[in-house]
């Protein structure tokens, strides 16, 4: 075997080398399907549209992408990237460039990934969709949310298709720090630990209709910007108007893109035009006006604001 195909949507990123099997482990791991939203690793060439190409040559304890082709017209970008094995902890940086092409062939292609995000299936069956920096409160609503029976669709990074503007992917692995547990009476099956004793658990294996819900697609009936902490008091809302809707969401749909999603030694400045910047600029707009009315910046205690989504969404 010399290819090895990881799919998504029906789009495909293809490695190319001779010794490509020594990817299929790493690939198949629960590190790289927390930041990778759902995909499928198959042998061989892709059965769908290749999006990209990446030319992989083997180096020992390192990671550099040495040529970048970018292409449209459904003609595949090309990489060659020189890399050790990838691994958690170890060489991460193939796991986070493999995300970044797959934003660009799938932005090629109509599908949007938002960084910085989770949602959650409400009761009737829309969704959540909940957007946030770094310590912002995204894991912590996602465990309360699955504790209480609501299906999480993405924990990480999630799938928007340009044309309907439903949830149609996300990643599939949950992460949260266990101190939670207690403070907000959660109970979650522990799947895993992370090496700094976070909790994991694989979303797929707990709600084993969620591939099939996002494959149909999720509407969304409100879109959130998180600013929660232990030490707040209650909940607060502030609607988000006018062009910060676009400038809000602007981060979110394009950080992969451009190379605001960091990665060591450094991530590419993916070229920001053509197909893919036509879609991201539709997404923007049809968000814009769909969602006007429900676009919010909301502040407090986890549990208290999540009590006031669930409150205000059903």
């Amino acid at each position: 075997m010399d290819k090895l195909c990881l799919t998504m949507r029906d789009i495909g990123v293809l490695f190319i080398n001779e010794e490509i099997e020594r990817l299929v482990e790493p690939f198949s791991s629960t590190f790289a399907r927390r930041y990778i939203p759902d995909y499928t690793i198959g042998e061989g060439n892709c059965s769908s549209w290749i999006g990209a190409k990446v030319y992989w040559k083997w180096i020992e304890n390192s990671f550099k992408v040495v040529s970048t082709k970018y292409n449209n017209n459904n003609i595949p970008d090309e990489y060659i990237i020189l890399s050790s094995l990838p691994g958690a902890y170890t060489n991460e940086a193939p796991f986070f460039f493999t995300l970044q092409a797959f934003a660009r062939a799938l932005a090629r292609k109509g599908t949007i990934i938002f960084t910085d995000t989770v949602s959650f299936l409400l009761p009737n069956n829309r969704a959540v969709l909940l957007l946030g920096y770094q310590h912002s409160g995204k894991s912590t609503l996602t465990a309360i949310a699955a504790s209480q029976g609501l299906i999480p669709l993405s924990t990480e990074n999630t799938l928007i298709d340009a044309n309907t503007l439903r949830i149609v992917g996300g990643t599939s692995i949950l992460v949260y720090d266990p101190e939670i547990k207690k403070l907000y009476n959660i109970d979650l099956p522990v799947h895993e630990k992370t090496r700094h004793g976070y909790h994991v658990v694989d979303l797929n294996k707990l709600y084993p209709s969620r591939i099939d819900l996002l494959r149909k697609g999720v509407e969304i009936q409100s879109i959130y910007v998180l600013h929660c902490s232990f030490r707040s008091m209650g909940s607060d809302k502030k609607k988000i108007k006018g062009r910060k809707i676009r400038k809000t969401l602007w981060y979110f749909a394009t950080s992969l893109i451009k190379g605001m999603d960091y990665y060591e030694p450094s991530p590419l400045d993916i070229p920001f035009k053509g197909e893919a910047a036509e879609n991201i600029y539709k997404t923007l707009t049809g968000f814009h006006e769909r969602y006007e009315n429900n676009i919010y910046e909301i502040f407090g205690r986890h549990d208290s604001v999540f009590k006031q989504i669930i409150k205000e969404n059903t």
